[in-house]
């Protein structure tokens, strides 16, 4: 199918960050410059920009090739990305106020079993992703770091595959949702110690499960690319 994207960076970006290669794929730029009716440079532009927000990877005199998932650099991005959130709660220089919410913050009700609908669906599945990462950037913001946001932005694109594969599970998607609404709440009290507290428990369930996510995104990711062949 012939494909036309008017920024080479951003149709790249969201297949990497989809997943969307076959993993150790190598990416051909004259081949994607075709399928995109672009010239050469700007992908070999933009694919130097994802390698080096470490979306890809390369190898001398081979050029770029997919990411290959694996568990233990998710976990370390996913250790990162905790460190830059406790940091920038901790350093925020303006009090939260219970009576003045966070302005960028989700507006989040009651949650009960009843709200949470089959994740399976994509849609759904995009919704509650949307609302955690917009919240991280948002704690991300508290710091009033540029470098900061910008390093939050890069760890939720590397780890938003495999959490998009996490918020299928009913029970877990109830468990995140329940840690958006209570971390809300913690932010709105200016109680740092609960806000690091729930954002830890959340890591954690994360690294638990990460090695069962890293072996179902590589399946669906091979599977995808050999039916698409």
């Amino acid at each position: 199918m012939e494909v036309f994207h008017a920024n080479p960076y951003e149709w790249l970006r969201r297949m990497t960050v989809d997943c969307r290669f076959r993993p150790g794929e190598q990416l051909i730029i004259g081949d994607l410059a075709e399928r995109l009716r672009v010239s050469p440079t700007p992908v070999r532009e933009a694919l130097i920009r994802l390698q080096a927000e470490s979306l890809l990877d390369t190898m001398p005199r081979r050029g770029f090739f997919a990411r290959t998932l694996r568990s233990r650099e998710m976990i370390s991005v996913l250790q990162f990305k905790y460190a830059i959130l406790k940091f920038s709660v901790e350093q925020a220089i303006h009090p939260l106020d219970s009576a003045a919410p966070v302005v960028c913050s989700p507006t989040l009700g009651v949650v009960n079993e009843n709200d949470i609908v089959p994740t399976k669906s994509p849609d759904r599945r995009i919704e509650n992703i949307d609302v955690v990462e917009h919240l991280w950037k948002c704690i991300a913001a508290l710091s009033g770091n540029d470098a900061i946001v910008s390093a939050l932005n890069n760890a939720n694109d590397r780890t938003h595959h495999v959490r998009m594969i996490d918020l299928e599970d009913t029970n877990r998607s109830l468990e995140v949702w329940r840690m958006t609404e209570a971390l809300s709440v913690a932010l709105h009290r200016s109680d740092v110690a609960a806000a690091v507290a729930v954002m830890k428990t959340d890591l954690d369930g994360l690294v638990r499960r990460m090695p069962l996510l890293i072996n179902e995104a590589i399946s669906r990711a091979y599977v995808a690319h050999d039916g698409a062949a």
